[in-house]
């Protein structure tokens, strides 16, 4: 199979594609930040983007721990988390944790919080 040939509209496609995927690498290179690191002792209350969150047992099943108030767009790394309303309206994170310690909470704005949990 033959090569083609450099034409003026693929080099300026090549080129314009290039820069594109340089720009975002800066990009994310310039926006990324170490997680931060919680600790508390269980039960607890944590400071999430500014906004009080507290960690308490959860009555119905052994293992799993909540986290209100908390956001929709919050997620859990590793760990799929149920979502719900208390009777307050508040967003509700319940999480089974098994023989877990820690786990990783990535917040809408991608900020990374490690919570690590004592005495639970």
């Amino acid at each position: 199979m033959p090569a083609e040939k450099l034409t003026k509209q693929r080099l300026i496609h090549i080129i314009v594609m290039l820069t594109i995927l340089v720009a975002a690498f800066f990009w994310r290179t310039y926006r990324y930040s170490d997680p931060e690191q919680l600790s508390c002792n269980y039960p607890c209350q944590v400071a999430i983007d500014g906004q009080s969150t507290f960690i308490t047992s959860d009555d119905k099943e052994t293992g799993t721990i909540s986290m209100f108030p908390a956001q929709k767009n919050w997620s859990i790394v590793e760990i799929s988390p149920q979502i719900e309303k208390n009777e307050n309206g508040q967003m509700k994170l319940i999480l089974a944790l098994e023989n877990r310690s820690q786990f990783t909470l990535v917040t809408g704005m991608h900020k990374k919080y490690i919570i690590h949990i004592k005495n639970r």
